[in-house]
């Protein structure tokens, strides 16, 4: 009877645990889709991996946006293309090379490949896609929320995408973008992000 006794009560013990970490896990999603669905903007710098046919670049990145839709997106390494910055004002699209005669190309065509690297774009492809899944992963010894999304569209470089998020912190660490086989298209890596940061009009405003 004793041991009947001790086995109930180690099972009680035990869903109990298991309780509690569901709700952790949980009460941690809960937060991290609050933060991202009431986002007002964010600044980052971060690490952009781009892969296709032609092989792997990689680019060095600062990025402002805010959920308006503006956004403005510079390069600052490698040398060749550091000061090259893209500004969509939420109208026009503008590109800006110094190393160009004609440095400003105005009235730039959107391009879904660019607009996807915001995560804006991601935010609203998560909430639109069905069965997104939500697991518990580890990236660079850190637990991790991963969010993923199907994107819309029939590019095959395009197709799915992942956010992690660092649980404690809440804080975006790796945002990536998969084709349809599963490869990865492209790949963002933060060095540092902020939520909600003052932004001065004048960054998204198309230089004359």
């Amino acid at each position: 009877m004793k041991k009947i006794f001790s086995l109930l009560l180690s099972f009680t013990i035990l869903f109990s645990i298991a309780a509690c970490s569901r709700q952790e896990s949980l009460s941690e999603l809960e937060s991290i889709q609050k933060q991202l669905a009431e986002m007002k903007g964010y600044t980052c710098t971060a690490t952009l991996t781009r892969t296709n046919e032609r092989g792997t670049q990689t680019y060095e990145t600062k990025q402002y946006y805010k959920a308006t839709g503006e956004y403005r997106l510079e390069l600052t390494a490698p040398e060749h293309v550091a000061g090259s910055y893209t500004v969509f004002d939420g109208t026009h699209l503008c590109q800006y090379n110094p190393r160009l005669d004609s440095s400003i190309l105005k009235d730039v065509p959107e391009n879904q490949h660019r607009n996807e690297l915001f995560l804006g774009q991601f935010i609203e492809n998560y909430m639109q896609s069905e069965g997104v899944s939500v697991e518990a992963a580890a990236l660079d010894e850190s637990r991790c929320i991963v969010l993923e999304a199907v994107i819309p569209g029939n590019d095959p470089r395009l197709s799915t995408e992942k956010l992690w998020v660092d649980r404690t912190s809440l804080q975006p660490v790796r945002f990536t973008i998969y084709d349809a086989n599963g490869n990865e298209s492209y790949r963002m890596d933060y060095s540092a992000f902020q939520f909600d940061p003052p932004l001065d009009d004048s960054l998204f405003t198309i230089a004359e």
